[in-house]
């Protein structure tokens, strides 16, 4: 590739709806590069079909929608390319994400679209992906928690807009270029503030959609548009729809462990074996309480019998004799023996002296183990726990889980084989 290529300028977008401030985005970013010395050839506007978020609380719904979102998009091309003329040689958008995953119940991921339109596009244009400044802000920026982040570097270059209350981690852009990312700051942006959902609240209020048009949120078209499509009742259905499905379903606290676990499975397209005795399915009932935990727990034994352990997770009986149920080689058996039942992988196993009966002088009331088996190699972690039976079972299922999130945290680059 030369040294200074011409790019091929992504915008991805909710697009619900595409507003001016959108389109003031993009043209200020191709003219802001052009200044740069980065001259961009071709602009396309990717609406998502169906959001990723899907174990995040997040409950608008987008495929519904999307021939909407995509026409509305539509009719802002001529406008970006007039204001851009000679800059850019086309504006168009493309329904990529749709094709790649519309009959299937699959979201869309940045580093799949990317990887399918570098295939498809003239090879000596660089890909180059606009995203906000929201995306690379805070201690810990939620970029780190993509899914394959690290190919997203390789794949294209990152071009970053200033979002009001948003300043980037520094640090973790000089890391991220440590690593080779192609990194573009635009920090001289001026985007008009204007959001999507106080766009939609504004209409659905009642505000008439030519109020918008004079406030230079929207162009005459797309006022037409909404009011020919009753796109207004559209959305308020959505948006009304919400609040029962939030009462139907209580949301879990987004930092809570099985959340934080599941998220992080899921972006790496990692699956969960448990082998449960003492908790007797209770990491397995938290893990469960996760929406879209289907696409990361494959199953759980509980195997609260010696025999049970013997039978359905292979643990040798010479181990369990040897060392007892609660014992370190125990639990590393039943990890293993999980996760080669269930093909999965990770596995994670519990054992613990629950009380008040069965404690000995070496092993007191509390002793538990996890253990922990994955592709990189086996560990097992020891707690000496206190309370009642139900407090102890209740923390260990709470520090198993820690062992899983601080393993998957400390192994960033871990992904499925299959992803």
């Amino acid at each position: 590739m030369p040294e200074n290529p011409e790019l091929l300028l992504v915008f991805g977008t909710s697009a619900d709806p595409f507003h001016l401030g959108h389109a003031s985005l993009v043209v200020q970013a191709v003219k802001e590069l052009a200044i740069r010395g980065q001259r961009t050839r071709q602009v396309v506007i990717m609406p998502i079909f169906r959001h990723h978020n899907i174990l995040d609380n997040v409950k608008r719904s987008l495929p519904p929608t999307y021939q909407h979102r995509f026409d509305i998009c539509q009719l802002f091309t001529e406008q970006i390319a007039a204001d851009l003329g000679a800059l850019v040689a086309d504006v168009r958008v493309s329904d990529l994400e749709r094709r790649l995953v519309e009959g299937t119940s699959r979201p869309n991921f940045t580093v799949e679209t990317l990887t399918a339109l570098r295939e498809s596009v003239d090879p000596a244009l660089e890909l180059a992906f606009l995203l906000g400044a929201d995306t690379f802000a805070g201690e810990k920026p939620s970029f780190q928690n993509w899914l394959q982040s690290d190919r997203l570097l390789q794949l294209a270059t990152l071009v970053i807009s200033p979002r009001k209350g948003f300043e980037p981690n520094q640090e973790f852009l000089y890391k991220l270029r440590g690593q080779g990312a192609r990194l573009v700051y635009l920090e001289n942006l001026d985007v008009p503030e204007i959001a999507s959902s106080t766009l939609r609240a504004r209409l659905e209020a009642g505000e008439p959609a030519e109020a918008l048009v004079m406030d230079g949120w929207i162009t005459q078209p797309v006022a037409d548009y909404i009011q020919q499509h009753n796109l207004v009742d559209i959305w308020r259905k959505i948006d009304v729809s919400q609040p029962a499905q939030t009462v139907a379903e209580p949301l879990l606290p987004s930092d809570n462990l099985e959340t934080r676990v599941g998220k992080l499975m899921y972006q790496r397209k990692l699956t969960l074996g448990l082998a449960e005795s003492c908790t007797g399915g209770l990491i397995s009932h938290r893990v469960t309480n996760v929406p879209g935990s289907s696409d990361v727990f494959v199953g759980a034994v509980v195997s609260y019998a010696y025999e049970a352990k013997v039978k359905l997770l292979g643990v040798q009986w010479d181990t369990l004799k040897a060392y007892g149920a609660v014992s370190a080689e125990v639990v590393l058996e039943m990890a293993r023996g999980i996760r080669q039942a269930l093909g999965t992988d990770l596995g994670l196993s519990v054992s613990c002296i629950a009380g008040p009966g069965g404690a000995t002088p070496v092993k007191p009331v509390g002793t538990s183990w996890c253990g922990l088996s994955t592709p990189e190699g086996d560990s097992a972690h020891h707690f000496l726990l206190q309370g009642s039976r139900v407090e102890v079972k209740e923390q260990l299922a709470e520090n198993a889980l820690k062992v899983l999130l601080e393993y998957l945290e400390h192994h960033p680059g871990l992904n499925s084989p299959a992803a």
